[in-house]
């Protein structure tokens, strides 16, 4: 019996050696696979590299600053035509505007019009009032005009974000 747990130890043994022994010859195998593939996608990433032309890559980084000078323009540009879109849309048809001066430091609009009726004129405040884009609304300089007209002043103060491009 102690020959025979001898050698059920031995089997058992040399067993687990075997098992062993094939992991790290499996392993083994296994890493030079890895590594000849590796080196292969090296040489072809290089055969890549070397097939990009400077001179083009010189091209793409010169276009990517001159985009990012003009993406910096708009950005600061200031775009007074979106005070005529404003004022478009809020025109009550009963009122007429005669001049206007603008001034894009301080974003204030001087107006002068002529409206049908005082009515006419409330109404057109109401609408500048009621604009999200409008800050501010001053009118004053109320006359009567020789046709029968109501003659004004108004003085509108803009939102800073009514100049920028979005308009």
């Amino acid at each position: 019996m102690q020959g025979r747990g001898v050698s059920l130890f031995f089997i058992v043994a040399a067993s687990a050696l075997v098992l062993a022994a094939a992991g790290i010859g499996g392993l083994f195998v296994l890493n030079r696979a890895q590594e000849s593939q590796r080196d292969e996608f090296i040489a072809q990433n290089r055969i890549k590299e070397e097939s990009v032309r400077p001179e083009l890559l010189q091209q793409v980084v010169l276009l990517d600053r001159r985009l990012k000078g003009v993406r910096t323009l708009i950005g600061e540009h200031m775009f007074t035509s979106n005070v005529f879109g404003v004022i478009e849309k809020n025109t009550h048809p009963q009122v007429r505007f005669l001049n206007f001066t603008f001034s894009a430091d301080s974003l204030k609009l001087d107006m002068s019009g002529e409206a049908a009726s005082y009515r006419a004129l409330s109404r057109q405040i109401a609408l500048f009032e009621q604009e999200p884009q409008i800050e501010r609304t001053e009118f004053g300089g109320l006359s009567a005009t020789s046709d029968g007209l109501v003659g004004f002043k108004l003085t509108l103060t803009f939102k800073p974000t009514l100049l920028h491009l979005r308009q």
